[in-house]
This record gives C-alpha cells, sequence and structure tokens, in this order.
C-alpha cells in the first residue's frame, strides 16, 4: 500500500537528534544523518522486505525517480510572450514609494547578469506611479489655491502689510500639522494633502477676521483723533472678535468629529482626510489668537496706515449695493423667507431623484481585466485566447503594456483555476484623461473576442470591491439557496433584470456549472476479498493520481519536494485508468474491481454563513449605481423565486446604503452638536435656531454644483455637505453676534438701522472668509478626474457651490429674520451675548 511507502520515505528524509553526549569533560550533540543528498540516495530507501527471499525492497525497485517540474497549473505573459509575473507586497508600515525605490535600485543590479533573451519589465503595474500622480495634483491644487486666496486679500484689503499678516497663518498652520503628524506618527499621503487643500482657504479665515476688524478700528481710530493708544486698540479690536473666531472653529470641529468613527474603507479615506484638515484649522485658530494680533501691534502703525483712512473702493461700491437690497429684505422677510425655501425644497427634491453612488471611482493610470472561459478550457487554450486578446488590446491608442496571469501559481492566493486569467493593462504617460475612452475601447475588443465572461475595472478599486463583498465586481448579487437548479434559475432572472438597467453591463454568473468528469466507483465487495477497505483504496488512488509531497531533499543548494505519483500514462485515458494495477491485488487492475464513467459534476460550490451561494456579478458604466440596482432589486421583489432562495444585494451598492446611513447619522449628530455650541455661545434658543437657518441654504448651491458637474451623489459629496453645516454657521454668529453687541452693549435701539449697521460692519470679513475658502478650491474643481482628485473634486463642488448660495443668502435672509423673530433675545435686559462678537 501506499501508507508504507509514504511512512518509509517520510522517515528517511529527515536527519535526526540523538540528544547530548558527555566525554572527557566535553559535551557533544548527537545527529543521526539519514536524509539523502542525492537522487541515487533517494532511490535507496529500503521500504520493506520481499516475503519469499527476505530480500530488502528499495523506493528504486518499484518506482522511478525522475528530477522534473511539478504539474503546471498557470502561467504568465507580457505583450504576448511567456514571461514570469512577481508580485511584491510591502510590509503594512512600509512607505511604498520607499520600497519601490529599493527594488528599482535591485532590478537595474541584476540588468547586467540577466542570461541572454531575457528582459526585465519592472513597470507592469506600479502602485508607486498612483501615489505620485496623487501628490503631484494635489500639491499643485494646494499652491494654485494659496495664490488665489492671496489675490483675494489683495483685493480686499488693499495693504500689503495686512495681506501678510493674514497671510502667515497659512505657512504657520501647515508647520503646526506637520509637527503634530510627526509627532503621532502620521504618513503624508494624498488624503492628508487633500485635507489641508480643501482647509488651505479656511486657513486664514480667522486670520481675516482678527485683522480685518483691527483694521477697520485703526482707521475709526483716526478718524476720532487717536484719542487712545494704538496697542490698546489692537487688543481691544481683537478681543471683540475672539469669540467668534473660536466658536467658528468649534463649530467647524464637532462637525467633522462624528466622520472619526466612521468603519470600514469609507472611514479609512475620511479619518485621513478630516485628521488633517481639522489639525490645520485648529492650528489656524491658535495663530489668529496669538501670532495676528502680535503683527497687528507690531506692523500696522501710523506710517503703514497713511492713505487708508478709508475702505477700499471695492468694498464701499459693495456696501453701496447691498444696503438698500437689505433694507428691502427686512421689510418683505415673508417674501425672502418664502423664495428660499421654494429653492431649498427643490433642491431636496433634486437630491431625492439624483443618481447615487458609493466611494468616487479612482484613476489608477492602469486597467485590469478578469478573463473566465467555459469550465474545464486547459491552461494551454487559455493561454492561447489570453495571447490573442492582448495583441487585440495593444492596438488601443493609449496603451502602454499588457500582461497576465492565467490559472494559478503555487502558493498563489489570488489565483484562479486554468480557465480564468487577470490580464493587467498600463496606459502610456499623459493618457489618464481619457480612461473612460479606453474602458470603452478594451470593452469593445472583449465583446468582440467572446465565448468568455469578463469583468473590467481597475486593480486598486477591485482590491477594494474583493474587501466588500469577496468579488471584484462593482454590483453583487449572492444567490442563496439549498438547491443548485433553483439557485442558477433565480441566478437567471437576476442577470435578465440587470441586463434591463441602465449602464449595467456584462452581468454573468458565477462559474458553477455542469462539467464532464471521470468517476470512479469501487466495488465493496470485491476489495473485501483481498481484505481491502474502500478508503484505503481510495487514499491509495488520490495519492497516486494526484501526487503526494512526502517531504524535501537537499540538492546542492536547493531543497527539492519528494513528491509520490503514478506516472503520466496511468491516468492518460480512460482505458488506462481501467488497466491501472494496484498494490497488494496481484494481476488485478482498477477497472475489475470498480466501475469508471464519465458524468457531469459541479466544478465548484461555494458556501457563506453555512449556506450554498451562487454569485452573480457586472460592472458598471454611469452615475447611478445604487439607482440601477435598486430598480433591479425592486423587480425581482415583485417576481416569484424559486422556493428556499434568497438574495443578498452587495458591492458598491450595499456600500453606498450603509455610508448614506451612517453619515446621515453623523449629520444629525452634527446638528445637534452645533445648536448645543451655538446655545452655550448666545445662552438663547431662538438665536441658536436663527445662526443655524444658513445651514439648509448650503443645499441649493451644493446640489447645483452637483448637477453641473455629473448630476449623481457620491460618497465625497456627502461629506461636503456635513462639512458645510459647520462652515456656514461662522457667517450667522458673525452677522447676528455683531446686532446683539450693538443693542446689548453699545446700546443702540433694535430698529432696522442697526440691523443693517451691524451686516455692513460684518460684510468684508464674511464675503472674504467666504470667497477665500470657495476661490482656494477652484485648482480642486478643475480636471476633478485627475489622480488624487477623485474624493477632493467632489468634495470642493459642493463646498464652493453651497458656500456662493449660503453666503449670499445669508447677507440678506439672516438679518431679516432676525430683526422679525430676534427682538426679545436682543434687549438689554436679556443680555444674551458675551463679549466677543
Amino acid at each position: 500500500m501506499f501508507d508504507d511507502v509514504r511512512r518509509s520515505v517520510e522517515n528517511a528524509l529527515t536527519n535526526k537528534s540523538g540528544g547530548l553526549l558527555t566525554e572527557s569533560e566535553k559535551e557533544y550533540s548527537i545527529r543521526i544523518l539519514v536524509a539523502p543528498s542525492n537522487v541515487t540516495e533517494l532511490g535507496e530507501i529500503a521500504i520493506g522486505k520481499n516475503n519469499r527471499d527476505g530480500r530488502p525492497i528499495r523506493l528504486g525497485d518499484i518506482a522511478s525517480l525522475k528530477e522534473g517540474a511539478s504539474i503546471i497549473r498557470g502561467s504568465g505573459a507580457i505583450d504576448g510572450k511567456q514571461g514570469v509575473i512577481l508580485r511584491i507586497i510591502r510590509q503594512p508600515d512600509a512607505q511604498t514609494i520607499t520600497v519601490t525605490d529599493e527594488i528599482n535600485a535591485t532590478f537595474n543590479s541584476l540588468k547586467s547578469s540577466l542570461p541572454d533573451g531575457v528582459e526585465l519589465h519592472p513597470n507592469l503595474f506600479r502602485q508607486e506611479n498612483f501615489i505620485r500622480a496623487g501628490l503631484g495634483n494635489v500639491e499643485d491644487a494646494l499652491r494654485d489655491g494659496t495664490i488665489l486666496v492671496i489675490i483675494v486679500l489683495i483685493i480686499f484689503l488693499m495693504n500689503v502689510r495686512t495681506t501678510l499678516i493674514t497671510l502667515t497663518a497659512i505657512p504657520l498652520s501647515i508647520l503646526a500639522t506637520a509637527i503634530v503628524f510627526k509627532e503621532f506618527g502620521f504618513s503624508v499621503n494624498v488624503m492628508t494633502l487633500g485635507g489641508i487643500a480643501v482647509a488651505v482657504g479656511e486657513l486664514v479665515d480667522d486670520a481675516i477676521v482678527d485683522v480685518e476688524n483691527i483694521f477697520r478700528r485703526l482707521r475709526l481710530w483716526i478718524a476720532d483723533g487717536k484719542k487712545e493708544e494704538r496697542e490698546q486698540i489692537v487688543l481691544s479690536a481683537s478681543k471683540e472678535v475672539r469669540n467668534s473666531i473660536v466658536y467658528a472653529t468649534i463649530l467647524v470641529a464637532v462637525v467633522f468629529l462624528p466622520i472619526f468613527f466612521m468603519p470600514d474603507i469609507e472611514g479609512r479615506l475620511l479619518v485621513a482626510l478630516g485628521s488633517a484638515y481639522l489639525v490645520s484649522l485648529i492650528a489656524s485658530m491658535v495663530v489668529s489668537l496669538t501670532v495676528t494680533p502680535v503683527l497687528s501691534a507690531l506692523l500696522l502703525n501710523d506710517k503703514s496706515l497713511r492713505g487708508h483712512e478709508k475702505e477700499t473702493k471695492i468694498v464701499q461700491k459693495i456696501k453701496q449695493i447691498i444696503t438698500p437690497w437689505i433694507h428691502w429684505c427686512i421689510g418683505h422677510v415673508k417674501v425672502i423667507a418664502s423664495v428660499t425655501a421654494v429653492a431649498f425644497f427643490l433642491t431636496v427634491g433634486m437630491y431625492i431623484f439624483v443618481g447615487k453612488e458609493g466611494i468616487p471611482p479612482f484613476n489608477e493610470g492602469s486597467m485590469v481585466a478578469m478573463v473566465y472561459l467555459p469550465p474545464g478550457t486547459a491552461l494551454s487554450t487559455t493561454n492561447d485566447y489570453i495571447v490573442r486578446l492582448e495583441k487585440a488590446l495593444l492596438q488601443i491608442p493609449g496603451i502602454r503594456q499588457v500582461s497576465n496571469i492565467a490559472g494559478r501559481a503555487p502558493a498563489d492566493p489570488h489565483g484562479g483555476s486554468p480557465n480564468s486569467s487577470e490580464v493587467q493593462i498600463a496606459l502610456k504617460s499623459g493618457f489618464e484623461g481619457e480612461r473612460d475612452r479606453i474602458m470603452k475601447d478594451i470593452q469593445t475588443v472583449l465583446d468582440r473576442f467572446g465565448n468568455a465572461d469578463f469583468s473590467l475595472g481597475q486593480p486598486i478599486t477591485h482590491r477594494v470591491e474583493m474587501l466588500l463583498s469577496g468579488v471584484r465586481a462593482p454590483i453583487v448579487v449572492k444567490v442563496f439557496g439549498d438547491d443548485p437548479v433553483s439557485m442558477e434559475r433565480a441566478a437567471a432572472q437576476v442577470v435578465t433584470e440587470l441586463k434591463k438597467q441602465k449602464g449595467i453591463e456584462n452581468p454573468r454568473i458565477q462559474q458553477n456549472t455542469v462539467v464532464p468528469e471521470f468517476r470512479i466507483y469501487v466495488d465493496r465487495n470485491r476489495l473485501a476479498e483481498y481484505g481491502l477497505s474502500s478508503g484505503e483504496v481510495a487514499n491509495d488512488l488520490e495519492m497516486g493520481l494526484m501526487g503526494d509531497r512526502l517531504g524535501q531533499v537537499r540538492l546542492g543548494p536547493a531543497s527539492v519536494d519528494v513528491v509520490a505519483r503514478y506516472d503520466a500514462e496511468s491516468k492518460g485515458t480512460m482505458e488506462s485508468l481501467r488497466d491501472l494495477t494496484l498494490p497488494f491485488m496481484g494481476a488485478e487492475s482498477l477497472g475489475s474491481v470498480g466501475d469508471i464513467r464519465i458524468e457531469g459534476g459541479r466544478n465548484s460550490q461555494d458556501h457563506e454563513g453555512g449556506k450554498r451561494v451562487l454569485v452573480v456579478s457586472a460592472n458598471y458604466q454611469g452615475t447611478d449605481v445604487v439607482g440601477a440596482v435598486g430598480n433591479a432589486k425592486a423587480s425581482l421583489e415583485s417576481q416569484k423565486l424559486p422556493v428556499g432562495v434568497t438574495l443578498s444585494f452587495e458591492g458598491n451598492y450595499k456600500s453606498q446604503k450603509e455610508s448614506s446611513r451612517r453619515l446621515a447619522l453623523v449629520f444629525v449628530a452634527g446638528i445637534l452638536m452645533i445648536f448645543g455650541v451655538l446655545y452655550h455661545a448666545f445662552r438663547s434658543v431662538p438665536v441658536a435656531l436663527l445662526v443655524m437657518t444658513n445651514i439648509p441654504t448650503v443645499l441649493i448651491g451644493g446640489m447645483i454644483g452637483v448637477w453641473l458637474t455629473g448630476g449623481s451623489v457620491n460618497l465625497a459629496h456627502m461629506v461636503g455637505f456635513i462639512s458645510l453645516a459647520g462652515i456656514v454657521s461662522r457667517n450667522g454668529i458673525m452677522l447676528i453676534g455683531r446686532a446683539l453687541t450693538l443693542v446689548q452693549k453699545e446700546g443702540l435701539p433694535f430698529i432696522p438701522e442697526t440691523i443693517v449697521r451691524a451686516t455692513l460692519d460684518r460684510v468684508v470679513p464674511v464675503l472674504m472668509t467666504s470667497l477665500v475658502t470657495a476661490l482656494a478650491l477652484v485648482p480642486l474643481l478643475i480636471s476633478g478626474g485627475d489622480p488624487g482628485k477623485e474624493m477632493l473634486h467632489p468634495l470642493a463642488v459642493v463646498i464652493f457651490g453651497g458656500l456662493i448660495s449660503s453666503t449670499i443668502i445669508s447677507l440678506f435672509l439672516t438679518p431679516a429674520l432676525f430683526y422679525r423673530f430676534g427682538k426679545r433675545s436682543a434687549l438689554p435686559t436679556h443680555d444674551s451675548t458675551p463679549s466677543g462678537f
């Protein structure tokens, strides 16, 4: 029996230890050396005795020993030529760019020693390319955004020193963020840089409020004859807006705080972005409360103020234009409130009916096509098919290189069966912006080839999809049941419905089908005549037909597997299987003790949660994956599925649904925290609610921006709306806080003129903070599909549009609503406003 061979060989392949021996005051280790060092010695291993003459039976007597390759179940090719594909995975704490540079250095040193005819292609797929492109694009956006901030400051302030004082907030805040990141071990990546890029306009907001108020008070000080010390005016002016600065920053922070508790991939992305965003904003607040007043006291002297006794012409013009409109809105509060409400509800309807997506698609600079030929296709046939496919793909403009891995390499956790192949497609430099066109061209080629199932995507995106559903596809429907036939019928219904939906491509059923196979049925009674059990024979056949690894033998510097199996001719045909002679059965063949038939059997059967599962997957090219899958789901729910079959809709659909639910909870939590902060600031429920009237107006501009840039809402858009809730509350704090100060602290009457004056006192910081925040995002609005901007572009779209609509509306709606509903809270006896507004 094979068991005897296995035990004898396994025991003889490993040297043993005999412990220790002490002699003449010295200690010796004992090693028992039995392992063979070459093929000849391997053949001399004794496996038993001949019962007739007592002579030993050696391994070489009953088997032929050959050095050869293991059974090939996979292969690789590059641009249609045979090759070896090497996957290199970095350690979790290693930096991708650093590791890639070291690998490149190693490859360069290898080139001179390569044999003739061997080529090295180190750039089939490198995550470094995507990272470098993303970092470069975000760095450019950060630079260009800073330039736009400078232009806005110059236009409004028209003073070099005030502009320089305000701008110091940017480098100091970024430096402080870098120090915090270094201390806590955070890495600088596309998302952290993106958080700073989104915040770059907001980094000067606090400094703008401080400097503008100081500058305004110094102009009044000059007009009043300089009756007080200049330093005292600077200190008083800074204190006047200090609470406004602190509370505005707190509002942004509390809105973002719940995002840090988001799980899964969305949480990982948002935590990186949110960390940089919040740390830089808090740093800018500290700068505005400390450095900005000091620099103002030092640099804004009499000489620097000469010629700036009056406001700039652009500021005067703005105030001249908006003053009559503010008066009109105060007198017609119902009209402006109604118009705003109508606009808000229209955009709510727009939000409900636009498409919904999950994480925005990345632009990775490379693509991957999974190819599945019919089950049972031989590896050689798969290779021939893929070589032809590669040559066709290389004809598409923009494709630089094509490589593939067919089947499974030994110990490859990502491999597949010989009928499948993973085709990597690398794009030429400069063609990243044509991703959609290239994907359509690839899809056309795949459709033309036919006779296979395809799944087209991108390498990193496929990894994300695997984490979401265990399947490399954006759309996944899992069919659960007990009966494979019923499950197949239900899967066919799913495919039919998916094909009806716009944007869904290549719906396919997992290749869980009936394929022909040789089946061996043993005759237990015949085996019993020889004293053998069916299990023993089955084990022997498994070992002989599949091969059994017995151990390893050292041949020079290499360790080589020792595998026992029948020779290739023994299982070449059905007849050779029937003629196979079994040990200890004399001349009896397998055919005499068993029946060998060709029958149908399933090529695979997956299980999940203890249940059979059949997967239906599909690609998607469009802007409303949730709507498309939702329509198919609704249609299937109205149909009668086979008994015992259930469906689970997963992939991007499930991810987006769960993300939307979580972000809705985050938004509600943020709104409640905003109300708590505002109530703490003003000690008045009506005032807190009036400040919060700015929040719904962000939806108007935000949704217009979404509609203009594609018409679907994704995860990044929703995060933008959440962050706006904190950002726009600053305007309400400044406007209402100033009105309360004039009434409660300075004793002015609660009349329209006082409300108008309060608005005009704060119109410059309101417009400047909103403009610098919005315009700093313009670089992220341009070329939104570039690497690195995938998450930042939709975020910037919403913040840009929402800020514009909220700022314009707040300048007219907030004063009107405050005059209509805020009189009781503004009475001096109420004194709801602490100093600092």
